[in-house]
């Protein structure tokens, strides 16, 4: 009988620890491990000893490459089309493809920027480009459209997920804030509708590594898509394109 699968989802911090945890992939997702730490090589050797089929990370993979600010109609950037009417945006693809559906992001800054000093590079951001860069050394591989993770003796994947996003898409509007009560409920049941299973024990950290895990279990399963362009790096989130509504709205109390 072939293993069930191992998906790892990881919430990045900077002042506080990173929270890891990992999910054995069935019929439901149960979870097998915790590990929180600010350690980069304790997360890469506990990561590399669960074997995963897939990792996603809760961070941007790397600089914003401004495809879109100069963009002109008929171009193509990933799924997105640039039409005649098309405003500039200095957003990397992915999280202008987020805007658009009213689902708020945190602004990835350009490389060229950073090093003349405009911009700064949030210091959680400079931990999520060390960790993809480490786990690409240790043979990891970004994740691809129509790619099968894990499979055939390939590589683990590696991928971009965003935790806000995937809560947003798979409740069908945006939540209340997740440090309210009800935002965190909310967020709780709609990981136990998707089958995840764990002790009653949440907080934000864990809630948005289980949310970073749910997508990468959903692209294991073909159920996720992605988001943005492949030379800027893909973001995923955890529906299929055909469920991805053109606007976002908040949720009414119940």
């Amino acid at each position: 009988m072939t293993a069930l699968p191992i998906i790892v989802g990881i919430d990045i911090a900077a002042a506080r620890p990173c929270t890891l945890v990992a999910v054995r992939a069935g019929r439901t997702g149960q979870i097998v491990g915790w590990l929180e730490t600010d350690n980069q090589t304790q997360a890469l050797d506990w990561v590399g000893g669960l074997q995963p089929a897939v990792v996603a990370i809760d961070a941007p993979q790397a600089f914003n490459r401004h495809l879109l600010l100069n963009a002109k109609p008929g171009q193509r950037f990933g799924s997105l089309a640039v039409t005649a009417h098309f405003p500039p945006s200095r957003s990397r693809v992915c999280d202008h493809e987020l805007l658009s559906r009213r689902i708020s992001v945190y602004q990835v800054p350009n490389r060229a920027e950073v090093e003349s000093g405009e911009a700064k590079l949030p210091r959680w951001m400079q931990v999520g480009f060390a960790l993809y860069k480490a786990f690409k050394k240790r043979g990891y591989e970004l994740a691809v459209e129509g790619g099968m993770p894990g499979a055939f003796g390939q590589a683990p994947t590696l991928l971009e997920a965003f935790p806000h996003a995937a809560f947003v898409t798979l409740l069908g509007g945006v939540p209340p804030k997740k440090g309210t009560r009800a935002g965190a409920q909310i967020r709780v049941r709609a990981l136990r509708d998707a089958q995840l299973e764990w002790d009653e024990y949440f907080d934000h950290d864990s809630l948005d590594a289980l949310a970073a895990a749910l997508t990468g279990w959903r692209y294991l399963q073909g159920r996720a898509c992605p988001l943005g362009d492949g030379r800027e790096g893909l973001l995923w989130v955890p529906v299929a394109a055909h469920a991805l509504k053109p606007k976002y709205s908040p949720l009414q109390p119940a």
